[in-house]
């Protein structure tokens, strides 16, 4: 009797044990997974086999996948934990495993709300780095990369000089130039014409933390920058009528 009892405890301590590493599996697998939840005009799903088809709302993009925006095109992707991945026009943007972006081309903005863990955004000039923060990036090959930050910090470093790295707040962007050797010091944008014309924030529903970045776009007012701010408004401009990729 007792060796069938010790048989039959074990047996269950087995079977829940199965359960909770499968549980956890799936919580992992789902963070590393995202959903389609825009896709405007031309925009397409390249996997890690070559294979393409026109991305719809609904689909799922895993690791591996890219997502490719034509010319007046964009997407919206949305993660189990409320991350969420916006792609503005001629953009491809790849997905690696947790919360690793390859940016090849064009712009996009990350929103990682807080309790979702860190991201990077890697491009062939810099790498741009965050945690519950929302950040724009452009990059276009051989020419140049921009980071912003809208509400939260991140930081930047150069990919062949990981020493060279620049932390960044609320209202600040920074311009890296292909084969650069230095990082340039951020400047201080105009959080609010960004906010007002910018196709990323603009052409999509209002982001769960507007209200967050509507306060750091106030307290510009309140607190004089350093130096004198920019215009940012020509972030997601450029890639509209330059650098246009060729379809997949």
């Amino acid at each position: 009797m007792k060796k069938w009892l010790r048989h039959r405890v074990v047996g269950i301590l087995f079977v829940f044990a199965v359960a909770i590493g499968l549980s956890g599996f799936a919580i992992a697998a789902g963070k590393t997974e995202a959903r389609v939840t825009q896709a405007v005009h031309d925009v397409r799903l390249l996997a890690s086999n070559s294979t393409t088809r026109p991305a719809s709302v609904g689909d799922n993009v895993r690791p591996g996948t890219a997502v490719w925006t034509a010319s007046d095109s964009r997407a919206e992707l949305a993660f189990t934990d409320r991350t969420l991945a916006r792609l503005g026009a001629n953009t491809v943007l790849g997905f690696g495993e947790g919360r690793e972006f390859d940016l090849r081309n064009g712009s996009i903005l990350l929103y990682l709300p807080k309790g979702s863990g860190a991201a990077r955004v890697d491009t062939a000039v810099a790498t741009a780095a965050g945690a519950s923060f929302t950040a724009m990036a452009e990059y276009h090959p051989k020419s140049l990369i921009k980071f912003v930050i809208l509400e939260g910090h991140g930081s930047i470093s150069l990919k062949h000089n990981p020493g060279q790295a620049r932390s960044l707040h609320a209202g600040q962007m920074i311009i890296v130039r292909a084969g650069a050797t230095k990082l340039p010091e951020p400047q201080d944008i105009v959080l609010s014409n960004l906010i007002k014309t910018s196709p990323l924030i603009a052409k999509f529903p209002p982001l769960p933390n507007l209200n967050l970045i509507l306060r750091e776009a106030e307290n510009q007012t309140n607190w004089p920058p350093t130096s004198p701010p920019i215009d940012p408004t020509g972030l997601n401009v450029r890639d509209q009528r330059a650098a246009v990729r060729p379809r997949p």
